[in-house]
């Protein structure tokens, strides 16, 4: 990228419809939340009111304590007790209570 910087910079955001990349320090990479599309609730119907889970958000991931709130039918709201690192757009959120899968979606 040629960019000097007087600490590493990381991949903070990627705006392909401009053809631009946002670079920032580490701790930018933590995020408190994130929004979920294509929602698929495995053991309920549909997600009604607020719940609280256990989410990873990649497969090496520890399982972190969670919110989610829906959104709409298939979107929700996941809202971490703590910030986590490197939260990625495309990537799968699954959520867990205890050491079932109860559901899941696409980070938006």
């Amino acid at each position: 990228m040629g960019i000097a910087a007087p600490k590493p910079l990381y991949v903070i955001e990627i705006q392909a419809e401009k053809n631009t990349i946002i670079a920032g320090p580490e701790e930018e990479l933590y995020k408190k939340e994130l929004q979920v599309s294509l929602l698929n609730m495995i053991s309920l119907p549909e997600l009604i009111g607020n719940m609280e889970v256990k989410a990873k958000i990649r497969y090496k991931h520890k399982p972190a304590k969670a919110i989610i709130k829906p959104l709409s039918a298939n979107r929700a709201l996941v809202k971490f007790n703590r910030p986590q690192r490197a939260v990625t757009p495309g990537q799968a959120v699954v959520f867990y209570d205890g050491d079932v899968v109860i559901g899941g979606g696409m980070i938006d």
